[in-house]
């Protein structure tokens, strides 16, 4: 009886030794597919967080920059500076005052006088937006457009 035993896992043994190899096969690839999807995402999330932190830096600057000379065009550079690996003319910028939207230039009067534009007390709002895509392995999954914005108080 115990030889018997011993021949039927001997046997069983021999016709399982390429089982692991198949699930290989049959796995790898879709845990592959799923690991590109995420990784889609981390780029998504990623330019997501870019976006904020260059929002938060300008709304900072709009914060205590009404001494400037051209406030405004520094805020929008400042956006720019801030998120160097996204592409800028896929940025848009908006910028405002007690809802009362600036321009993109503000510049003070003469070469060295400060802007009359930013208001102390008042609330400066940043929002920026930046279109980009899903893409996985080269496939596009559409467009989409993310944002984000600041309310700073003007000192």
């Amino acid at each position: 009886m115990k030889s018997s035993l011993v021949s039927r896992v001997r046997s069983f043994v021999s016709n399982c030794e390429g089982n692991a190899m198949v699930e290989l096969g049959v796995t790898a690839p879709l845990a592959l597919l799923v690991m590109s999807g995420i990784f889609g995402f981390s780029l998504l999330l990623y330019q997501k967080v870019q976006l904020a932190e260059a929002v938060g830096n300008c709304g900072r600057y709009m914060a205590v920059a009404r001494g400037d000379h051209d406030p405004c065009a520094n805020a929008v550079n400042a956006v720019y500076a801030a998120v160097p690996s996204l592409v800028q003319s896929n940025i848009t910028i908006s910028l405002s005052q007690n809802g009362s939207t600036l321009p993109a230039s503000c510049p003070g009067p003469g070469t060295t006088g400060a802007s009359t534009t930013l208001v102390q007390g008042a609330t400066a709002t940043v929002q920026v937006s930046y279109s980009t895509s899903l893409l996985v392995y080269g496939a596009h999954y559409g467009n989409m457009t993310l944002g984000s914005q600041i309310a700073e108080v003007v000192q």
